[in-house]
């Protein structure tokens, strides 16, 4: 009589799980990796574009912040600084973990050991939370500069209320 197909498809099946597990385990660690190394040049690029934002405005004629402003501009172009050398090194020592997956999955005589790879994976994610909070501080700093220089802009004077009275009557 023998086995109901539904069953041997069940029963090799049986046998497989673990390898698609696998399968699926390694499909995943490739999207993360590559979604990390796409969040940390995203970052960097703002944070370089951010401080050419900053020189830009330095530039500017009618650029002239007040004595607090100046404070915030200083913190932010420091910062946003600083977010980019880390999402510089980030990005160099991924390079470094590549190659050294890479000789391990060669089993090249100078491969590192497990340890030095854990190591480099732990300060990779160490580099990039450095990044994402030097560049939270260096573009919050922005946005106070702004808001400190042009926010008078936004408020209504007494004057400007007058006349938006007289041109509804």
């Amino acid at each position: 009589m023998g086995i109901p197909s539904r069953c041997r498809l069940l029963a090799v099946n049986d046998s497989t799980p673990s390898a698609n597990t696998d399968d699926r385990c390694q499909r995943w660690r490739k999207i993360a990796i590559d979604q990390l190394g796409y969040l940390i040049n995203l970052v960097l690029t703002f944070a370089i574009a951010a401080l050419g934002y900053c020189f830009a405005l330095l530039k500017d004629k009618d650029f002239s912040p007040a004595c607090s402003a100046r404070v915030f501009m200083i913190l932010s172009m420091l910062t946003l600084a600083l977010s980019a050398f880390f999402g510089f090194l980030c990005a160099i020592i991924r390079l470094k973990d590549f190659q050294g997956t890479a000789r391990r999955a060669c089993n090249h005589p100078e491969k590192p050991s497990k340890e030095a790879m854990r190591d480099l994976d732990d300060l990779t994610w160490r580099l990039f939370y450095l990044q994402l909070f030097w560049f939270a501080i260096g573009t919050t700093a922005l946005a106070v500069v702004l808001l400190l220089t042009y926010g008078g802009k936004l408020l209504l004077t007494g004057q400007s209320v007058q006349t938006m009275w007289h041109l509804r009557e």
